[in-house]
């Protein structure tokens, strides 16, 4: 399963970071760069910054295909700011969600392309080169088993969604309820009216 949704909390982002390293399978990029850098790639859970664009990274499997490709993005025409991004059919996200102010929990998750997709959108996007270039079984496989082992760093679900120990502790303390399809948040967001 390419997708995992789960709760996390700062401590429990540090811990997914440790795991992401010490499996070996992956080498760590930002996925998106701070405006007007390059891309950064890490070699050790330390040099993840805590900064957001830090946050949302992009996971290369080793020898699972082409290096990822940096694609320079303007920010708004006309203006010199820009920033690169890591591309690559292969690639799999992980995204922190975390807490969002004082009164909402969002998802963190990981992701990436199957060979299903990335073959039916190719002709889209011929910068990231050819799908068939990948080894999509190993992708799935490194994917996979972070997957897993995220899964069973958790306590509990909140639906089909892990919550990892730091993020049980802060919707347990700062009184946060999930709405489905609204996330978890101090107070309802809307009233559901039963049907």
């Amino acid at each position: 399963m390419p997708n995992l949704d789960f709760y996390a909390a700062e401590d429990d982002w540090a811990a997914v970071i440790e795991v992401v390293f010490d499996i070996g399978l992956f080498r760590v990029f930002e996925r998106a760069s701070e405006p007007g850098r390059e891309l950064r790639e890490f070699h050790d859970p330390l040099d993840v910054p805590d900064s957001r664009p830090a946050r949302h990274l992009a996971l290369f499997v080793v020898g699972s295909g082409p290096d990822p490709v940096a694609r320079w993005v303007d920010r708004h025409p006309g203006d010199t700011t820009f920033h690169y991004v890591y591309e690559g059919w292969g690639i799999v996200q992980l995204d922190y969600g975390g807490l969002y102010g004082p009164h909402e929990l969002r998802s963190t998750h990981t992701n990436h392309n199957t060979e299903k997709r990335a073959f039916a959108w190719a002709a889209a996007s011929p910068s990231l080169g050819d799908p068939a270039e990948w080894d999509w079984a190993a992708v799935t496989r490194a994917s996979g088993r972070l997957n897993r082992i995220i899964r069973r760093m958790a306590v509990s679900k909140i639906g089909s969604r892990p919550v990892l120990p730091h993020a049980a502790r802060l919707i347990a303390d700062a009184g946060l309820h999930y709405q489905y399809g609204l996330g978890v948040h101090a107070s309802p967001l809307r009233e559901v009216i039963p049907g």
